[in-house]
């Protein structure tokens, strides 16, 4: 393990829960953010820092200004939530402030949310150990059309060894690296910014695209869902209204023309022939919404 040491001091105040952080000035810096939470009655202070490559890490939490300053306070730590076996110490009070130190080695599986906690007043800050995330997701999938070309995007503040993409093959359950495949894909790298460009879509191309961002200690993933439609699909729902007032201004025709005063030899004949075919018109039409709008519905789907 790359030997790294980083210095977190998280200075607390119980009016306000304010934090300063400050890494140490021999290692790579730790990027971090900070944001104030609920949890129940209390208020977490959460500090997010991003892991770019294995490392030891000192993590550190100080505590004044509490009522009556006790001489002791007993502190542990916790990760994800669970124990920490051996972590439980006595802390002393020192210049009026109380600190819980505690040094983590870090790989891949050791990544994840540590917490100090001071039992007797249930203060608690929480580490956010993590790769570098990939934020911008969208919720909805780019939609484009069979024979022309998209661009899918991935960005991030760090800048990672190189980037990679893959699409999801929702047949063998597997991923796909579409570097393999040049003709189709082009990739573009700049930096802490990658964008793949599909081309000549078909439907096939539709699924799900993933980037991956890749640093030493592990990657950071997202995925962009992409969906192909053929030119015809926009134009369903007009053809189908087209079709119901088609359908409407010749039942509209029959019905005058079996209403019209006729010749009494005739009009019993040709009346049976107009209901027959105002019938099968008005069956046809029913026929023709309903399988309208299952084909809709399964569009939508």
């Amino acid at each position: 393990m790359a030997s790294f040491r980083h210095l977190i001091l998280l200075l607390l105040y119980c009016d306000g829960m304010k934090t300063e952080t400050t890494p140490s000035p021999q290692s790579d810096p730790v990027i971090t953010t900070r944001k104030v939470v609920s949890k129940g009655q209390n208020q977490v202070t959460i500090e997010e820092l991003a892991i770019l490559k294995p490392q030891t890490i000192e993590l550190s939490c100080y505590l004044t200004d509490i009522p009556n300053n006790p001489p002791y306070l007993t502190g542990y730590w916790t990760k994800d939530g669970k124990g920490i076996v051996n972590s439980e110490e006595t802390v002393n009070r020192t210049n009026e402030q109380y600190i819980l130190k505690k040094t983590f080695d870090i790989l891949a599986k050791d990544l994840g949310n540590y917490s100090c906690i001071f039992k007797e007043i249930q203060t608690q800050v929480t580490f956010v150990l993590d790769v570098p995330v990939i934020k911008d997701k969208r919720d909805k999938p780019i939609v484009s059309y069979t024979g022309d070309s998209v661009v899918l995007a991935c960005k991030l503040k760090q800048t990672p060894n190189t980037w990679n993409w893959y699409k999801a093959n929702n047949t063998e359950k597997g991923l796909i690296n579409v570097t393999a495949n040049p003709l189709n894909y082009k990739i573009f790298i700049h930096g802490n910014e990658t964008k793949l460009t599909v081309l000549n879509l078909t439907e096939e191309d539709s699924g799900k695209y993933i980037c991956s961002a890749e640093f030493d200690i592990k990657p950071s993933e997202s995925y962009i869902e992409l969906k192909v439609l053929s030119y015809i699909e926009p134009l369903k729902p007009f053809i189908a209204i087209v079709l119901e007032v088609i359908v409407l201004v010749t039942l509209i025709f029959l019905w005058e023309k079996c209403n019209k005063p006729q010749n009494d030899n005739i009009s019993a004949g040709e009346n049976e022939l107009c209901s027959e075919q105002i019938s099968k018109l008005t069956r046809d039409d029913s026929n023709g919404v309903e399988n309208n709008t299952a084909r809709q519905r399964k569009l939508e789907h």
